[in-house]
């Protein structure tokens, strides 16, 4: 009996409802419309505009070099102090080098010498009263005691440390009467009248990239934005991270900028006119873009081709004309292909 009874309720609960259905005012049910949505719009304009590409940098000193001693010897004096400016050529250290100042010293004392003896021997010749050969040999003692006193000369300037170029001293690694051994650091000098500025720029933005081309700079440590130019580009593109190297130079006249420093680099090239949207006003789905161009009270999604960026602009090159209206803040409550609006101002 149950069986037969539970199949005849469900049958009349169906009727029911379709009984109600079709009783109603339209016969069907039609959806509610919806309101306009609130939005605020931006009339499209030509404006002058560049590419810009952003990278991270790392700072170098125009010249630097470790200071180090090219023999093994024992310092006798220091003529620096940490982080003094010193010009090319100044001493910075002596090495141990009594014995060279005193061979040079005897070897300059038997120049002189032979040197008298060859004046002797040219006034004897002149009178034939000596042999040609005895003064060949005297002119040569001559050669051999200045190429002697030279060899002097280089072993006494490997003991004395001098300054390669201008610049500025790092901190001092040794003390005098200390014995150093060749290649040792006794410290650093950096040429920061001006810096090298080295960062990466993704492969496709090569076109953007000349020799010349102004650059502005920034680091965190400091509140100030340096301008320089490019210098030079790799000749060759990471083929692991398909990039290529740049190096920018960086004027430093204050003296504030510090080798190993991380900047914050951007490159502006290829200056036209464009038509720029706002950012927020742009949708995207995978490789399409829309916009919502306003007409009357009604936005509708048009398609666009997108060029260059710039922060909180896009550059439209394709799907609109100048003096268009898009929609700028409420992007978001409107779908489908088209939707009614009312504008609001800002």
């Amino acid at each position: 009996m149950k069986k037969v009874v539970w199949p005849l309720l469900v049958t009349v609960v169906i009727a029911l409802a379709v009984w109600w259905w079709r009783g109603s005012p339209a016969g069907v049910m039609s959806p509610r419309a919806r309101p306009p949505v609130p939005v605020t719009v931006e009339s499209v304009q030509v404006q002058a505009f560049a590419d810009q590409v952003s990278a991270l940098g790392t700072l170098r000193a125009w010249e630097s070099v470790d200071i180090s001693a090219t023999v093994a010897q024992k310092i006798t004096e220091l003529h620096f102090d940490d982080g003094q400016r010193v010009a090319q050529g100044d001493v910075l250290a002596l090495l141990k080098q009594d014995g060279e100042q005193a061979m040079l010293q005897e070897l300059q004392a038997s120049q002189q010498d032979a040197r008298r003896e060859v004046g002797r021997l040219e006034n004897l010749a002149k009178k034939n009263q000596v042999a040609q050969n005895e003064l060949d040999k005297a002119r040569t003692l001559v050669a051999v005691t200045g190429h002697r006193i030279e060899e002097v000369q280089a072993r006494i300037s490997d003991r004395t440390i001098i300054a390669p170029f201008s610049g500025v001293l790092g901190l001092r690694q040794v003390s005098e009467g200390a014995l150093v051994t060749p290649g040792q650091r006794l410290t650093t000098l950096d040429d920061l009248s001006q810096l090298r500025l080295e960062f990466n720029v993704p492969a496709i933005q090569l076109g953007l990239l000349k020799p010349g081309q102004a650059v502005a700079a920034r680091t965190p440590a400091l509140d100030r934005v340096f301008e320089g130019e490019i210098t030079a580009i790799d000749s060759r593109v990471d083929p692991v991270s398909r990039s290529i190297t740049a190096r920018a130079r960086l004027d430093n006249p204050d003296g504030l900028l510090r080798p190993g420093l991380l900047m914050e680099v951007v490159l502006t090239g290829n200056a036209r006119q464009a038509l720029l949207v706002p950012e927020e006003s742009l949708q995207s789905r995978a490789s399409s873009h829309f916009l919502w161009k306003l007409d009357g009270d009604t936005a509708r999604r048009v398609p666009v081709k997108i060029g260059g960026r710039i922060p909180g602009r896009v550059e439209v090159t394709e799907g609109l004309e100048p003096g268009d209206k898009v929609v700028r803040d409420g992007v978001g409550m409107l779908s489908g292909d088209a939707a009614a609006v009312i504008v609001v101002e800002d």
